[in-house]
């Protein structure tokens, strides 16, 4: 039985002579001495880890935008015929971040070990990025692994392009929500408080809006210690529950589901149609390019919805029927799939319609961002409004009655 695999930390020399320090694993210090050698590397010192080698390449420290351009530049170098150990050493090389470097050096390690490909990235990127592995092994399996990197890079960089619109979107209807908070905040701790001398004097003269308002603020005043204690608790029990995952399949279905679902399922099925698109038309099987664009999906919802699709294509059915019986999914693409099952241009008849979803769902967030502005400040505006109209006219009626 084979020895299992573990990780070595280790001091080494490059060929321009700066120490570098990174992890490798092996099945010895021998054999992480030998596999050092083979990358150029003249080793100084090798310590095993206790750490576990899953453990130990289960995360990198690249930020998407930087993942991506990796990916972007390693594709590059892989379709300008650069072999995989070379291509890495490239961009370890010029890499302006240690954290490239290690990366580049952890993936030559397992990939010069015999690791495949796909496992040797899912493992060193994580499982927030497990769809490279699976673009990766598309690739692979239509002959074209440049392409399944590119894909990767395209993806991450349509999802930072997505997050990047939604908080341009969103941020201002963010801050406008956040000062009308602010200032009735002030209203009621400060500026109603004040007029509590005046409503005590009056009795039973006082406007009824004056002690609605009275009441309100003086409820906030007494307990508002309690108040930001629940709100802290409510905020820290969200956030555990969301590291937990207990909030992920609830916040998914709501999403695909619910009232924002056609522009969900455009972004989802969207990405999903044009990753299986691009692996068909690199001549990768169905069943393995459907297997693989399934688990590309972020979304777990999305992947159990279309996990039927590939069994039942293996069963004899047409894609576009399989497509059609899946909740939620967009009929864009169900048409343009029996469009290209027709004509024998499946691969692009998808890849064309999941970029027309996901414009269409960008489109939308677009035009609610655009709408969605307007109509927070008219609404918070009424409500500031009235709140001071109160106000002011409870304050006119106190004086009225002083007067009398």
């Amino acid at each position: 039985m084979a020895e299992a695999e573990s990780t070595f930390s280790y001091v080494a020399v490059d060929p321009s002579g700066r120490r570098i320090k990174g992890m490798i694993a092996a099945r010895s210090d021998a054999g992480a001495f030998e596999r050092l050698r083979r990358d150029g590397l003249s080793p100084i010192s090798i310590r095993a880890q206790a750490t576990r080698r899953s453990d130990a390449t289960s995360k990198t420290a690249l930020n998407e935008r930087e993942l991506a351009e990796f990916l972007s530049d390693l594709a590059a170098l892989l379709k300008a015929g650069s072999d995989m150990r070379s291509a890495l050493s490239i961009l370890a090389a010029r890499g302006g971040r240690g954290a490239i470097r290690s990366l580049c050096r952890t993936l030559s390690a397992e990939i010069s070990g015999g690791a495949s490909l796909d496992s040797t990235f899912t493992r060193a990127l994580g499982k927030d990025q497990a769809f490279v592995g699976a673009l990766v092994a598309a690739g692979e399996a239509g002959g074209d692994l440049s392409s399944g990197f590119q894909r990767g890079a395209e993806m991450l960089q349509s999802r930072i392009q997505l997050k990047d619109q939604l908080v341009s979107v969103l941020s201002y209807p963010a801050f406008v929500f956040a000062s009308t908070i602010a200032a009735v905040a002030v209203i009621l701790l400060f500026v109603i408080p004040s007029l509590a001398p005046l409503v005590q004097e009056a009795g039973a003269a006082t406007p009824l809006s004056l002690k609605l308002m009275i009441g309100a603020s003086g409820f906030l005043r007494s307990n508002l210690i309690l108040l930001g204690a629940l709100c802290v608790a409510a905020a820290l029990s969200i956030t555990l529950a969301g590291g937990l995952g207990l909030l992920t399949a609830p916040i998914e279905r709501l999403l695909l589901d619910g009232p924002a679902r056609r522009t969900t399922s455009g972004l989802v099925f969207g990405a999903f149609a044009i990753a299986l698109g691009n692996m068909l038309a690199a001549g990768a099987p169905m069943s393995e390019a459907l297997r693989l664009a399934i688990r590309s999906v972020r979304s777990g919802v999305a992947r159990e919805r279309l996990e039927p699709v590939a069994q039942g294509v293996r069963q004899g059915q047409r894609l576009s029927s399989a497509f059609d019986r899946v909740a939620g999914f967009p009929l864009t693409i169900v048409r343009l799939a029996a469009v290209g099952e027709e004509s024998g241009a499946l691969g692009a008849m998808l890849s064309r319609a999941g970029k027309i979803e996901e414009e269409r769902a960008i489109r939308r967030i677009e035009s609610i961002g655009r709408i969605l502005g307007p109509a927070l400040i008219v609404a918070l505006g009424g409500v500031i409004g009235l709140l001071m109209a109160g106000l002011l006219s409870g304050v006119s009626q106190l004086g009225e009655a002083a007067l009398q």
